[in-house]
């Protein structure tokens, strides 16, 4: 299995991870258990994009657990055995899975910072996402881009920043490199993409689209609120 690379100590990308629950462009509602008050009227308020990764129990000892100890997302990770997780998503594959399983929740909130002099929080950045081909396809030539909607058992890249905050450390996720997509079906009309006569692009190479996400990022990398 593919181990955890570090990026000038910004980024860590985590190849051939399967994608679950993910999204980078439907934000989910928290909740919000200390009953903290808005900062302001915005309707996204308490709201995240989630990330959630399944990977071996291994591997989220070694690359995750062990790295970045006290990191506040890796206390609420899920532990699956793989049994279960085939009986309660059938349309996983067994191949891909090891005997023990975890899974792993990244999650950026939607508003950032303090409201402006007009009481109005600014957007976060948001979560890139791309395809291992040209950054616009996955290796079957099914379309990737920012919109595309993934669904459950999806097989890619993933990348997160270490934020080391007044609230402690926090493993923000930053960029999706789709290698493998599963089109997610929900109330979505599927695409004739045999009829459109794609051709082969390049692989991308994640790490170093990363680098540039990250050179994007930066401006607003500091302020960014810790969301569980």
């Amino acid at each position: 299995m593919a181990e955890a690379e570090k990026l000038a100590t910004t980024v860590v990308t985590m190849k051939d991870v399967i994608f679950m629950f993910s999204s980078v462009s439907r934000a989910i509602e928290q909740l919000n258990t200390d009953k903290k008050p808005p900062q302001s009227d915005s309707p996204m308020e308490f709201h995240s994009y989630e990330i959630k990764i399944l990977i071996s129990e291994s591997r989220f000892k070694k690359e995750l657990k062990k790295v970045f100890t006290g990191a506040k997302n890796l206390a609420n990770a899920k532990e699956w055995e793989k049994d279960d997780i085939l009986e309660k998503y059938d349309y996983l594959s067994a191949d891909d899975l090891e005997d023990e399983m975890v899974l792993v929740k990244f999650s950026q909130t939607v508003l950032v910072g303090k409201p402006d002099a007009n009481g109005v929080r600014r957007e976060s950045f948001p979560i890139k996402q791309i395809g291992i081909k040209g950054k616009v396809q996955d290796h079957a030539g099914l379309t990737v881009d920012q919109d595309t909607a993934i669904g459950n058992g999806t097989k890619g890249h993933f990348q997160f920043r270490p934020v080391d905050g007044k609230n402690g450390l926090y493993l923000y996720p930053h960029l999706l490199c789709i290698t493998d997509l599963v089109p997610y079906t929900g109330g979505e009309i599927e695409e004739d993409l045999d009829s459109l006569g794609l051709e082969d692009l390049d692989d991308t190479d994640v790490v170093l689209e990363g680098e540039q996400a990250v050179e994007e990022a930066a401006v607003v990398e500091m302020d960014q609120d810790i969301a569980f």
